[in-house]
């Protein structure tokens, strides 16, 4: 009769004991300052969207002091929390399809 071999109880190779550090510290730090740009981009361009649309639909102020008002707040925010020149641009862009947007609207309501 053949002798079966025993089984292995564990892992070939054994992990290191538990420690904070199975992960990159760098790679950790990089993944944690993402998530935090991420949170920030979200959450102005939240604020941007909800605060024009509320000044503009429920306050009666012009679209274009409310969009002019919340660009210059938003790229005045966005250079305090250092987010940089990719803020600016976004921001800027959004307000120009702003513009567009407003501009087929009033071309709309001349055809009615």
């Amino acid at each position: 009769m053949a002798h079966a071999e025993p089984a292995h109880k564990g892992p070939i190779v054994t992990p290191p004991a538990h420690t904070d550090a199975y992960m990159d510290m760098a790679s950790r730090r990089g993944m944690w300052k993402g998530f935090g740009h991420f949170t920030a981009w979200g959450c102005m361009l939240i604020i941007l969207t909800v605060g024009y649309a509320t000044f503009t639909l429920t306050m009666g102020i012009p679209w274009i002091g409310a969009l002019i008002g919340f660009a210059a707040f938003g790229i005045i925010g966005g250079l305090l929390m250092g987010m940089g020149g990719a803020w600016v641009a976004t921001v800027i862009g959004l307000s120009v399809l702003a513009v567009f947007i407003q501009v087929l609207i009033w071309l709309g309501s001349l055809l009615l």
